[in-house]
């Protein structure tokens, strides 16, 4: 199983890609941005649930175990022994992969409103 930082920063990467034209479209404010990145990353743990889940365990982790989960940022993906066994590789991955959507985010939204600072 990938490390939960992994999960969470290949969600909120994702939903902040999807997202991203919608947001610099409409202008959404920089507090709405933060809760989209936590709906992405959670979205990306949504699998997980059965760790935490009073009840439907063996279900919730009947689908955490199947092709299914990756609905949810590529969960299973990442949950396979291949991946698992390169822990650094995945952590430091996801964070590259995370900081490049932040950062093309941060460059679509430039691009539209112009820099935010005087000229």
């Amino acid at each position: 199983m990938a490390p939960a930082i992994v999960h969470f920063l290949v969600g909120a990467s994702i939903f902040l890609l999807v997202v991203s034209p919608f947001a610099i479209r409409y202008r959404v404010s920089p507090v709405a941005l933060l809760w989209i990145i936590a709906i992405g990353g959670i979205w990306g743990l949504g699998p997980d649930i059965h760790h935490i889940a009073p009840i439907y365990e063996a279900e919730l982790r009947a689908f955490h175990d199947s092709p299914w989960a990756d609905l949810f940022a590529f969960h299973y993906t990442l949950d396979r022994p291949a991946v698992q066994a390169r822990y650094n590789e995945t952590v430091f991955g996801a964070l590259v992969g995370f900081l490049g959507a932040v950062s093309a985010f941060t460059l679509a939204d430039v691009l539209e409103r112009g820099l935010p600072f005087g000229r």
